[in-house]
């Protein structure tokens, strides 16, 4: 199994090049598609939405203008580091208003096997990178990788509670952890709970098994800490290159408005994460 039909965004940021180069080696790998995504930003709301069949009537010829331009600078830079690669790939140019990224990224990832993003907190980093990041994570049947920098990856963390997303989450990483030289699934559990922990992780040490994986099982006592530190601490300690992981358990905006683990993680990680939905 590979990842034969890979998305990325390219959006001038230097931080964004360890992402365009993990999504190249993946491609390169797989001997499949990459398609580059360039997105531009209008100032002014759309009611046509993405794509547009002309510019909104608010927009000025100046601002047209320079938006188009931003997105023909984007789309040359993306082919200029593609050109030198062999590989097969595409580069669409995206000039919309940031508050339909979202439903851009949600629709685009719907025909992909997987995204891979630079992290969308931390240095050069805004809220449009954290939209770009929801939309494409609740997309059906499509994970992210989240690339926080350039890494080799040896040894991956699947964060393991049982759970859809986390299930969903494990097996769209399976090319990724038959990659890997170790798997480590860490699960988080409290005291009432710990026999169906012992119960759940069979399981999934039995599926990736079956994968001809080698895994290994920690079973760590909650210790009130928040989840996200705990995984992170983790997989530090281990020198791990891959977390896996469920991503919003509950919706983005219960998350937005009262924290969890999936916008915790993102912001903390300084290793590459892969999230399903």
């Amino acid at each position: 199994m590979t990842y034969k039909a890979i998305l990325t965004v390219w959006d001038g940021k230097r931080t964004s090049r360890a992402a365009i180069a993990r999504a190249v080696q993946m491609i390169r790998e797989s001997d499949g598609h990459l398609h580059v995504l360039c997105p531009a930003y209008m100032t002014v709301t759309s009611a046509v939405g993405y794509p547009f069949a002309v510019f909104p009537d608010a927009i000025t010829p100046q601002e047209q203008e320079a938006v188009v331009e931003k997105a023909a600078k984007r789309e040359q830079e993306a082919r200029d580091m593609l050109a030198k690669e062999a590989i097969l790939y595409s580069v669409e140019t995206a000039i919309l208003n940031r508050e339909e990224l979202p439903a851009l990224m949600n629709h685009t990832a719907r025909y992909s096997d997987i995204v891979v993003l630079p992290r969308p907190y931390g240095l050069e980093r805004d809220e449009t990178d954290e939209r770009i990041t929801e939309g494409a994570l609740c997309a059906d049947q499509c994970p992210i990788l989240i690339i926080p920098a350039p890494a080799e990856q040896t040894r991956a963390v699947i964060a393991w509670d049982g759970s859809e997303q986390s299930l969903r989450a494990a097996k769209m990483a399976l090319p990724l952890l038959e990659a890997a030289n170790t798997v480590d699934v860490v699960i988080i559990t409290k005291d009432q709970a710990a026999a169906q922990s012992e119960i759940s992780a069979k399981d999934i040490g039995t599926f990736l098994s079956r994968h001809r994986i080698n895994v290994d099982i920690t079973i760590l006592a909650h210790t009130g800490d928040a989840m996200s530190k705990m995984i992170l601490e983790h997989a530090r300690n281990l020198n791990a290159s891959l977390i896996v992981m469920g991503g919003y358990g509950h919706s983005p905006l219960r998350e937005f408005l009262f924290g969890g683990a999936t916008r915790d993680i993102l912001k903390e990680s300084d290793i590459a994460i892969l999230m399903a939905h």
